[in-house]
């Protein structure tokens, strides 16, 4: 009786076990069987996982509901980083061939990189004419690589120049700096007045985001780091005397702090957020945290105006747009292409100006007499959109990033001048362009 009791109990473990795995492998390709009181019986949810950047995250993640109940259907695995590590996590995955994402968030100098690799999907089919005459050019160009499109701009992103109008007011400030000399002369009086330590602090580590401000200055002084071919440029005359007012603001005219050279561009909201630097050159959505009582000390004093200039070139700054793609490992295409086509909708990025301060994609969307009100500094940062420039379109931008970051650092801390420095990342970028 015991034998045939163990028998029978050593036979009902297998059978478990069994049906277990067969219950298992039924279950694949991000597809689970509905949970009972949501769709009928037995009808499949697909799971999209997205991997995003911490830019505006929080936001994405509040309407993730909402998309998921238009679309119970689909379900959204939602994960986010920071930008620094963003590259290296989405690479890994994507190099191996793993679907261990379905949506990936794609900065502007990864695309060449990425489609050429094979990572991300074309979406030229599933662009609608309205997108295609609607979404300003500057955001849509970011996931365009040889006229082709790879996904949509989640965000009209570029550097603005933010100002304390309170510090300025006790100056007596009445015109705004418009090229980097009056900028100088406006912070060195400011300094003399005992209001300021410093007029602004930077985000110039050894980081991406250094380059943004780097190219930000050279378009500014009429530079540029690529010809029309692609050919690098690094040396230029005017690159030169935009990277000689970086290090000068620092050591000559001291109106830089001098904690600018290990700060990222996240760190450089700090001071002007506790209300001490009249000016910073920080991305959109800065203007949501610089006028939130919980986060700054600055809030509903804080203008936008114009990044200055020099000469013939009245304003420059860099764009930074990012957007989402379908990863070319992604099972479920249609659906991925469901979520991104919601975030990039009209309702949504509107939502999203007002609530975290990006600027949207839609160029209609900046006469919208709502969006307007509730986003005082939108027309000023739509002057600033027209003298916007995206960062080189390299397959090998990661590596000339790198080696233009070192030099740069190089001339920041005075181990080179930068001729030097400009030099001989000329010479580094000019090895890395023979390998491609």
């Amino acid at each position: 009786m015991k034998k045939t009791l163990k028998r029978t109990l050593g036979l009902l473990l297998v059978l478990c076990i069994t049906v277990g795995l067969l219950a298992g492998c039924g279950s694949s390709g991000g597809s689970t069987a509905a949970p009972s009181g949501g769709e009928e019986a037995g009808e499949e949810v697909v799971t999209i996982r997205v991997m995003s950047s911490d830019d505006f995250a929080g936001f994405r993640t509040s309407v993730i509901a909402e998309f998921e109940e238009a679309n119970p259907g689909i379900k959204i695995d939602f994960q986010s980083v920071g930008y620094d590590a963003l590259h290296q996590k989405e690479v890994t995955a994507l190099a191996a061939g793993s679907d261990t994402y379905d949506i990936v968030d794609v900065d502007c100098i990864w695309t060449p990189e990425y489609v050429t690799n094979g990572y991300i999907e074309c979406i030229d089919d599933r662009l609608t004419d309205e997108m295609k005459t609607g979404i300003a050019p500057v955001a849509m160009d970011t996931l365009m690589y040889e006229g082709k499109y790879y996904g949509l701009p989640m965000f009209n992103d570029l550097f603005f120049m933010y100002y304390n109008k309170d510090i300025l007011s006790q100056a007596g400030a009445t015109d705004m700096p418009a090229t980097w000399d009056e900028f100088t002369e406006v912070c060195q009086q400011m300094q003399e007045a005992g209001l300021i330590d410093y007029g602004s602090a930077w985000g110039w580590a050894q980081a991406e985001g250094l380059i943004c401000y780097y190219m930000t200055f050279l378009k500014g002084f009429g530079g540029s780091l690529t010809d029309e071919e692609h050919n690098p440029t690094v040396n230029l005359p005017e690159n030169v005397a935009a990277l000689q007012y970086m290090v000068d603001s620092l050591y000559e005219t001291n109106i830089s702090d001098p904690a600018s050279v290990t700060s990222d561009d996240r760190m450089a909201i700090d001071l002007f957020s506790q209300g001490k630097t009249p000016f910073v050159i920080n991305w959109s959505f800065a203007w949501s945290v610089f006028n939130d009582p919980e986060q700054s000390a600055v809030a509903d004093k804080v203008g936008v105006m114009l990044v200055p200039g020099t000469g013939a070139v009245k304003s420059a700054t860099c764009a930074g747009s990012m957007g989402l793609s379908i990863t070319s490992t992604c099972k479920h295409k249609d659906e991925a292409w469901k979520f991104i086509e919601f975030l990039a909708s009209k309702e949504i990025q509107k939502r999203q100006a007002i609530e975290a301060g990006a600027l949207p994609i839609w160029e209609e969307l900046y006469t919208d007499a709502e969006l307007i009100e509730q986003h005082p500094a939108l027309e000023a940062m739509l002057e600033q959109v027209g003298y916007a420039h995206n960062r080189p379109s390299l397959v090998w931008y990661n590596e000339f990033s790198d080696v233009l970051q070192v030099e740069i650092q190089n001339a920041l801390t005075q181990n080179k001048t930068p001729q030097q420095a400009l030099d001989d990342a000329q010479a580094k970028a000019l090895e890395i362009q023979k390998k491609y």
